[in-house]
């Protein structure tokens, strides 16, 4: 399998979220033309965020209309933590995710240098496609809760959950 070939997201979470809100607006069907006059994108940032909502399921083209599937129409009236909950469910199934959250699992620290995810990607694209599917791909991480980034050490961190024993004992202690 080439490289090419492995799904990326294309565009951020806040451009996606955005398109899916004009849908919901727009009753779950807008044309491909108006939508691009109303979000003012250019052709490819505009198809950028379709893909990776098709990417996600949450849409699809019909006959020139971006359209709400079953799946985005639910996930539009979802909360958030149940949003973040699909996409956590669907990223994680995406092969460069996989392979970053495997080397995350397999670290002592849970964490890895920026360098492994650049390593993992880059092959078929230029470094700057490469940059930009890694700040995607990251985006999409936070958003879902999967990672943590240090910016400052250039490191990538599992997302663990909290320990709630110290919450509890705490608690207990001010019983």
């Amino acid at each position: 399998m080439q490289k090419m070939d492995v799904p990326l997201p294309k565009a951020r979470v806040s451009e996606v979220l955005g398109l899916l809100e004009i849908l919901d607006d727009e009753h779950g069907r807008v044309d491909l033309y108006k939508l691009g006059r109303t979000v003012g994108h250019d052709i490819d940032e505009l198809i950028s965020t379709i893909e990776t909502a098709q990417l996600f399921g949450l849409v699809d083209v019909d006959n020139g209309d971006v359209v709400f599937t079953d799946v985005g129409k639910q996930f539009t009236d979802e909360d958030m933590e149940e949003r973040k909950h699909y996409i956590s469910e669907s990223l994680s199934k995406l092969p460069y995710m996989t392979q970053l959250l495997t080397a995350l699992l397999q670290s002592d620290e849970h964490a890895v240098d920026m360098d492994f995810l650049k390593n993992v990607i880059d092959g078929d694209f230029s470094e700057r496609e490469t940059e930009y599917y890694i700040r995607n791909l990251l985006d999409w991480a936070r958003f879902a809760e999967l990672v943590w980034v240090d910016s400052d050490e250039q490191t990538i961190h599992l997302e663990v959950e909290e320990d709630n024993t110290e919450e509890q004992s705490d608690q207990q202690e001010s019983d």
